[in-house]
C-alpha cells in the first residue's frame, strides 16, 4: 500500500447528513469516493447511489454503515480501498474457490508471518538471494528497513556474486520506499515510472538517484550503499507469486524494462497495482482509497497483476531453497545470463 500523499477532509457538519452516530456526515465520505477513486469511470453510478442509501437507511450502527461502503467498493471492483475504524478494517475482499484457498491462506500465514523479516542467502556460492517481506515503516523506520536491505546484498561483495534473485512471493505490501531505496544497487540511476490518473497521465514519478528514492523532487530516503560490486549490471531474476500484493507488486513493476531482468513464478494478486491516498477522516476512521495505477519506466500501466516471463505454479519451498522450482529456474536462466 502506498501512502505518497495525507489528505485530512475538513467536514461541514451542517450541509450532510450524519446516520447512526457516524463519526462524520456520510454523504461527504461517499462523495469523496464517487468523485476520487480510480474506478469511478468503469460502474454506472446512478444504480450504486440507489443501492447505498436504500442499504444505509437500515443502519442502526457505525457497523451498519461501514458495511455500506463496502458494498460501494465490492461495486466498484476494488480489493485493495479500505476504511478502518476503531482498529477494525473494512474492506471488499477476492472471492476465491475452496481449492485455491486451501494453497492460498498457508502463503498469506507465511507472508504476515515473515513481515519485516529480511532474508539472504549466497546460493551455490555464486548468487544472492534477497527475500523482501512486506514491510510497515513510518518516519525513521523508512531509512533503517532501506539500509537493511541494502546492507544484506552488500555483505557479498567479497563472494564476487554473478547474478541475484530478488523473491517477492511473500511481500504483502506496506511502504515501498525503503524497498525501492534498498535495491538501489540493482536499479542503478534510472527513472522507475510512477503513479497514473484515471486517463491514463503519469502523475507521480519515481527515481533513483545516488542510491535513494525521489518521487517527483521529494528525497524520500537517505542511506549510503557500501556495495562495490556493479550490481546494476547484474543478472536478476524476479520472483512473485498470488500473495505479492500492493508495494511487492509496485517493486517487480519497478524492475520492468531493467536490461537482464526475468521475472519467475505467478502472477501478483489481482487488483492491488494501485496508488492509495490517506486519507484521515476523524479520530478512529481512516479512508485508504485507490486513487491512481502505476506505471513502469516504459509507460506500461499495471491494472490488475503482474505477470511474469515464465510461469510456474507449483512447487514453493522457503525452508529449503534449492529444492524450490522457481528458485531452480531462477539459477537456471542466471547461469545462462
Amino acid at each position: 500500500m502506498i501512502k505518497y500523499s495525507v489528505i485530512v477532509i475538513v467536514f461541514t457538519l451542517i450541509t450532510s447528513k450524519a446516520y447512526s452516530q457516524f463519526p462524520v456526515p456520510v454523504d461527504t465520505i461517499y462523495n469523496f469516493i464517487r468523485h476520487k477513486s480510480i474506478h469511478r469511470n468503469s460502474v454506472q453510478w446512478e444504480v450504486i447511489d440507489k443501492e447505498f442509501y436504500k442499504k444505509l437507511a437500515s443502519a442502526k450502527t457505525p457497523d451498519d454503515t461501514l458495511k455500506c461502503f463496502v458494498m460501494v467498493f465490492e461495486r466498484l471492483g476494488d480489493v485493495h480501498s479500505q476504511l478502518y475504524f476503531n482498529n477494525k478494517i473494512y474492506s471488499s475482499y477476492p472471492v476465491f474457490s475452496d481449492d485455491e484457498l486451501k494453497r492460498l491462506v498457508p502463503l498469506v500465514n507465511r507472508s504476515n508471518a515473515e513481515a519485516g523479516n529480511i532474508k539472504t542467502s549466497l546460493l551455490l556460492n555464486r548468487f544472492v538471494y534477497l527475500q523482501i517481506p512486506g514491510i510497515t515503516a513510518w518516519g525513521d523506520q523508512i531509512n533503517e528497513y532501506a539500509q537493511a536491505i541494502n546492507d544484506s546484498i552488500c555483505k557479498y561483495d567479497s563472494k564476487k556474486p554473478k547474478g541475484v534473485i530478488v523473491d517477492l512471493r511473500l511481500n504483502g505490501g506496506g511502504n515501498i520506499k525503503p524497498m525501492l531505496a534498498g535495491v538501489s544497487m540493482l536499479l542503478g540511476n534510472v527513472y522507475l515510472g510512477g503513479t497514473t490518473d484515471i486517463a491514463d497521465n503519469v502523475l507521480g514519478k519515481w527515481q533513483i538517484d545516488k542510491g535513494n528514492l525521489y518521487m517527483e523532487d521529494y528525497k524520500t530516503t537517505d542511506i549510503t550503499s557500501k556495495c562495490t560490486g556493479n550490481y546494476e549490471k547484474m543478472p536478476v531474476v524476479i520472483l512473485t507469486g498470488p500473495v505479492t500484493k500492493s508495494s511487492g507488486s509496485m517493486t517487480a513493476i519497478a524492475f520492468k524494462g531493467r536490461r537482464k531482468t526475468y521475472f519467475i513464478g505467478e502472477p501478483t494478486a489481482d487488483g492491488y497495482t494501485t496508488g492509495n491516498s490517506w486519507n484521515e477522516l476523524s479520530e478512529g476512521l481512516v479512508l485508504n482509497l485507490s486513487t491512481s495505477f502505476v506505471a513502469d519506466r516504459n509507460g506500461t500501466i499495471y491494472k490488475t497483476t503482474v505477470a511474469p516471463d515464465l510461469l510456474i505454479t507449483a512447487g514453493d519451498n522457503f525452508d529449503d531453497l534449492l529444492h524450490d522450482e522457481k528458485i531452480k529456474a531462477a539459477i537456471k536462466w542466471l547461469d545462462l545470463n
